[in-house]
């Protein structure tokens, strides 16, 4: 009988085709499966935050920024803090673009009781405390703002501020600073770091200045406390944290009791007795301040590097709606603004005050 053919044969056909490759068959008649979507990047978010320490309600002067910041900024996530009891009534003002938190979950951070210790945090009790029974609301924000930015990160801004330029105002957004930045006014101010225990005259105890010859004096640009920014966690902010308190127990605010006709009851009482809540603003806002130039002081020992002269915030004042010295016209919104700050493409001052 005749041989049957050879059986199939790879090495034959590589003969006829030495590219022949027999894996090929897997692939024949196989569809393409149909590209995905593109997946982008998620886009950069900056936090920036706004802290109202009191009872009153919703309105314009304490809703109205958030909210335009929130829904005309996409690198933006709006942060609204308040009293706990008050969280509701603002996430119904302020839409849901803006996160509403309760104070508490910033006081009770681990990392709050970790940085200021049970002593320290036993002071901040009770001296929020004496600035609630005592209408001192909006001196509060200031120490309750340091911890904020400690804990979180981002940039502060008061309630009343207008967006004037907003390409810088993205700029900003997208490049935030490397260090705690703070506003950079024109005049200056002759500091002493030293712990506040050392002063004994009232003028002294309020500004910080020397008492003597032998003070360990730091010459820095006066600011303010109206916008501000730091990177989560940095070890400034908890040194800030520090400083106010132990500075608002030598006000007499919080701490060992106040004993009649010392220096500590005085300025316990001026602020007690204060008829308007400007006085109680302008002594609390010296805690802030002084605060402010001792985490200065202790970050330029550590970092020879670290210039706040440089890295700050220039601020311009404005007057009938031009920002003095370039001629430059703001918005009807803020014609009666404060200051301008062309860093961050802001003014502040429309209205009355938020924190009324």
């Amino acid at each position: 009988m005749p041989r049957s053919p050879k059986p199939f044969s790879i090495a034959n056909l590589r003969k006829d085709n030495p590219r022949f490759n027999p894996f090929d068959v897997l692939q024949r008649d196989v569809e393409e499966p149909e590209p995905g979507p593109e997946r982008k990047p998620a886009a950069h978010k900056t936090a920036l935050h706004f802290v109202w320490y009191g009872t009153g309600k919703p309105n314009d002067a304490n809703t109205k920024t958030p909210k335009a910041i929130a829904s005309g900024f996409a690198s933006a996530t709006v942060y609204f803090w308040c009293l706990p009891q008050m969280a509701p009534e603002f996430e119904k003002a302020l839409g849901k673009r803006v996160k509403v938190h309760g104070l508490d979950e910033v006081l009770e951070a681990p990392v709050v009781r970790k940085e200021l210790g049970a002593l320290l945090l036993d002071k901040l009790d009770q001296l929020l405390a004496f600035y609630l029974a005592n209408k001192g609301h909006a001196p509060a924000k200031d120490i309750l703002t340091f911890l904020t930015l400690g804990v979180n990160g981002g940039y502060f801004l008061d309630a009343n501020c207008i967006i004037e330029d907003r390409k810088q105002f993205e700029k900003m957004l997208a490049q935030p600073p490397k260090v705690p930045t703070f506003l950079k006014l024109e005049d200056s101010l002759t500091f002493n770091a030293k712990h506040p225990s050392f002063m004994k005259d009232e003028l002294a105890l309020q500004m910080g200045m020397e008492e003597d010859a032998t003070d360990e004096m730091t010459e820095l640009n006066g600011t303010d406390m109206w916008a501000m920014y730091a990177p989560s966690r940095h070890p400034m902010m908890w040194t800030i944290a520090r400083h106010y308190i132990a500075r608002a127990e030598a006000f007499g605010f919080c701490g060992a009791p106040v004993q009649p006709k010392s220096l500590r009851s005085q300025l316990r009482n001026s602020f007690v007795d204060a008829e308007f809540a400007q006085q109680k603003r302008t002594l609390a806002g010296a805690l802030g301040i002084q605060s402010i130039f001792s985490g200065m002081v202790e970050h330029m020992r550590r970092h020879a590097q670290y210039r706040p002269e440089d890295v700050n915030w220039k601020v311009d004042s404005v007057k009938n709606g031009q920002v003095e010295g370039s001629g430059l016209a703001l918005s009807p919104a803020s014609s009666k603004a404060d200051y301008w700050v062309e860093d961050l493409g802001i003014t502040k001052g429309h209205g009355d005050s938020w924190t009324k």
